[in-house]
């Protein structure tokens, strides 16, 4: 779904020149690839130990919560260097196109954010934060979309993908730390 996906926004980002697509269609294919590292970790982690990793494989899945992290880490950087150079130079965006594509986009990531919300792992909850950024997104560009077609700043497009992008970041960075606190042997936390 999420390649799929990913494929759609990079054209349709292209087509409507709007910097928030083409940033959640590179967030969207670090999503991709972190969906498939992290359900290989995953069952990598359900293995008994053996001779090689005596205690078991359970930390397999921390490093794909981790991995994953510094995944969306430098997606959200890609998309500020993006969006920055935006705001002194803002491009018109075609709005038509961005609506039709933000509808397909919030129903798209919202259902995959719905599968995954239900997951106990740090793993499957930093995979939550991917999706849910994308829902995110999206409900920028939907905002974005809908502005543009009653007014005329196009600046709405940079602006909205800054914002988002540092609410996901705050959020990622927490996982992070409480991901390298249980990779390092710390008490996890009970929440």
């Amino acid at each position: 779904l999420n390649v799929s996906f990913t494929i759609i926004e990079f054209i349709g980002g292209w087509l409507t020149n709007s910097t928030a697509i083409m940033a959640d269609a590179v967030h969207d294919l670090g999503d991709s690839l972190s969906i498939g590292l992290a359900w290989l970790l995953s069952k990598l982690s359900s293995k008994r130990a053996d001779s090689m990793f005596t205690y078991g494989y359970h930390r397999f899945s921390l490093l794909g919560a981790l991995v994953n992290g510094f995944v969306l880490i430098a997606g959200s950087l890609w998309v500020l260097s993006e969006a920055i150079p935006r705001l002194s130079d803002p491009q018109h965006p075609d709005a038509l196109g961005m609506l039709g594509l933000a509808i397909l986009g919030v129903g798209v990531n919202g259902y995959a954010a719905y599968k995954l919300s239900y997951g106990k792992t740090l793993n499957e909850r930093v995979l939550n934060w991917h999706l849910l950024e994308d829902v995110l997104g999206w409900l920028a560009v939907l905002i974005v979309a809908v502005t543009l077609l009653f007014v005329d700043w196009p600046i709405l497009d940079p602006l909205l993908s800054i914002a988002f992008t540092l609410f996901i970041l705050v959020n990622v960075v927490r996982n992070i730390v409480a991901t390298g606190s249980l990779l390092m042997q710390a008490t996890p936390d009970k929440a």
